[in-house]
């Protein structure tokens, strides 16, 4: 999935989202390029709707290719984590670019998005902030 806010032809994309793996299953990352600011929300958030309607629970969102976001970015996260947990999932921040490091210092949000370095070797279902609770006995 490709954004191309304001539908401006022959510019190239501001935002690129990359599902990981391409088929829904219970965990799904995406690796998110480019710049993530208000323009390029309504992209992520189709995404993300997405991989919920296909059954996907817990979402890792890969940053260290993100070259700009802005303040408002975080605020939409903060949503989007709620939605995800009412859901019964879970939200990971990972890998985050240094643009991202330094706007989230910034913000007023900064301690309710915790980041986490998570090796890009790693299957998803190896996330630790991602795993799924073990049925009670």
């Amino acid at each position: 999935m490709v954004a191309d806010p304001g539908g401006r032809c022959g510019l190239s994309p501001r935002m690129a989202v990359r599902r990981t793996p391409d088929t829904p299953g219970f965990f799904m990352a995406f690796a998110l390029t480019g710049e993530l600011d208000t323009s390029s929300i309504p992209t992520l958030c189709d995404a993300t709707s997405e991989v919920l309607a296909e059954g996907s629970r817990h979402l890792i969102m890969d940053l260290s290719a993100v070259t700009r976001c802005d303040n408002a970015t975080f605020y939409t996260l903060l949503g989007m984590r709620d939605a995800i947990h009412q859901a019964g999932g879970s939200l990971t921040l990972a890998n985050p670019s240094r643009c991202v490091e330094t706007a989230l210092s910034r913000s007023a949000v900064r301690d309710q998005l915790p980041l986490r370095d998570i090796p890009a070797s790693s299957p998803p279902y190896r996330y630790p902030a991602a795993r799924a609770k073990s049925p009670a006995r």
